[in-house]
């Protein structure tokens, strides 16, 4: 009689009460993202031609492992309140296929239900899968189980969870790498479904789409300490959500909940307790030049592979590139020491975090193969919005006489404000090579000395900071000996008698 009475006093409310604590442990997958409702503007790109490598995407391997302590959770609403913890809440990597890591989830749950008309201590395991892809640590699904007994005047009833999340487009918490000042716009639909169920009490399905709409900023640098230690992390806040990500550690090192409106109250707060790295057999490195660029422009992807255990170089190594979010895909080898270089050409990305002028940005995945024994590193390939600049003009001395100085100013607007860099060649088989920043539309002056008599075409060509190419802008000049300068200017006049004549006399 008794538990009719529980039942339908709880029908409306311990569903609500289950959904959402459960539904926070989704928040505390290896991404450590968090949902919520927000729509600001987006700030544009920071100005800047290449990003820290310190904030880029880890590279995790199977064995990787992060355990924290979520203490305290805390849940209110007008239906009811949780107080508890969640202890030894770990992730591991356990597979890698098909540019996804699969993530075991565990933990343990523990706390105070309060429900009108029902109260008890809950205790229970948490067990479950999270699927994050490799290439930029984004969210595609999640499942998560609890099991255990909520134990209402004295008498303890079983209770279950099961939960399910999948997210479109793929939830990507992280807008790598990171970079101070940068925000993001993480928009999607998250559907969450599952059941709760008390046994001979309760047993309730449920199924439910929230759109998120969010900006995410990554506001400075901050010295954290944990348990696990202390750590310099990015601080990454959001409406209700600050999180701490620090590339040693390769995860979110500590993340806070402070959610209180008229509907609900939740507070929580996720710290690091321990965490482990597992060697792979073949260390490699990466490197991208530029990582930030515009589509089409050239981009060189080199680094080193070594036998772990060892330290020797891998010679004849085969290297795989590959980008998973535009399917591209290249090869190359390692040299006798275990160096490689391949030159792409930039393509142009889509991306799930939109930011600034960014077309996209994504993982590019290095794998080395040598013997039977592999490894892999991963590093972030921005791609942006970007025209190039204008040809630029050229102005200076058109007559003169070898051997002796003259300045030439140059000069080139670039359509988005970015800065220029002047390759000039002078026409007598020397250049300038790339020289700059310069602020667009600012005169640069060169100087040259041509050693030689005779007709040279100046070529001048301006690029950005993006790698985005302008034309070439022309100038022809004349270097006649001191005691012949009437004759060459008439030869200017006839170039053909000046070509009969050059061919004649010899330089």
């Amino acid at each position: 009689m008794k538990h009719g009475i529980v039942k339908r006093n709880l029908r409306s409310d311990i569903v609500v009460l289950g959904v959402c604590f459960f539904f926070i442990c989704i928040g505390f997958s290896p991404a450590m993202g968090s949902i919520s409702q927000n729509n600001h503007g987006v700030l544009p790109l920071v100005k800047n031609s290449e990003r820290a490598n310190d904030g880029d995407i880890p590279t995790w391997y199977q064995g990787d492992e992060w355990t924290y302590t979520v203490d305290p959770l805390s849940f209110s609403s007008p239906n009811g309140s949780f107080d508890g913890s969640i202890e030894s809440f770990r992730q591991t990597v356990v597979g890698i296929t098909d540019d996804m890591y699969t993530i075991s989830i565990t933990g343990d749950i523990s706390g105070y239900v309060t429900v009108s008309g029902f109260s008890g201590d809950l205790t229970g395991e948490i067990t479950g899968t999270s699927h994050v892809r490799v290439s930029d640590l984004a969210e595609e699904t999640s499942e998560l189980h609890s099991q255990g007994t909520i134990t209402y005047m004295w008498i303890p009833f079983a209770y279950e969870m099961n939960l399910y999340m999948s997210s479109s487009p793929a939830l990507e918490v992280y807008d790598f790498p990171l970079q101070l000042g940068e925000q993001w716009q993480l928009s999607g639909i998250t559907t969450v479904t599952g059941s709760f169920s008390i046994e001979g009490i309760y047993d309730q399905p449920f199924d439910e789409s929230q759109w998120i709409d969010e900006t995410v900023e990554c506001t400075q640098l901050e010295q954290i300490s944990v348990p696990a230690g202390t750590f310099e992390c990015y601080k990454i806040g959001r409406q209700t959500t600050l999180s701490w990500f620090s590339t040693d550690v390769g995860n979110m090192v500590k993340t806070t909940i402070d959610q209180n409106d008229e509907n609900m109250t939740l507070q929580l707060v996720c710290s690091l307790q321990s965490y482990s790295h597992v060697n792979q057999p073949i260390t490699i490195s990466e490197e991208i030049f530029p990582s930030m660029a515009a589509p089409g422009a050239s981009v060189v992807i080199s680094g080193q592979a070594i036998f772990t255990s060892s330290g020797d170089p891998i010679q004849n190594g085969v290297i795989s590139i590959e980008i998973p979010s535009t399917g591209a895909s290249w090869s190359t080898t390692t040299n006798s020491a275990g160096q490689y270089s391949k030159t792409i050409v930039a393509p142009t990305m889509s991306d799930d975090t939109p930011c600034g002028r960014e077309t996209g940005s994504g993982g590019v995945i290095v794998q080395c193969s040598s013997g039977g024994l592999s490894g892999y590193h991963v590093q972030t390939l921005t791609t942006i919005q970007d025209n190039p600049p204008a040809v630029p003009s050229i102005q200076g001395t058109t007559e003169g006489k070898p051997k002796v100085a003259y300045s030439y100013t140059v000069v080139a607007e670039d359509p988005e404000g970015d800065e220029v860099f002047y390759y000039v060649d002078w026409g007598d088989t020397t250049n300038s090579s790339w020289v700059g920043p310069y602020p667009s539309n600012e005169n640069v002056t060169l100087d040259h000395t041509f050693t030689k008599k005779g007709i040279y075409t100046i070529k001048v060509q301006a690029r950005d900071i993006y790698y985005a190419v302008g034309g070439w802008g022309t100038l022809q000049v004349t270097m006649p000996a001191a005691s012949s300068a009437f004759l060459w200017n008439l030869f200017h006049r006839f170039p053909l008698v000046f070509s009969l004549l050059q061919q004649f006399l010899g330089e």
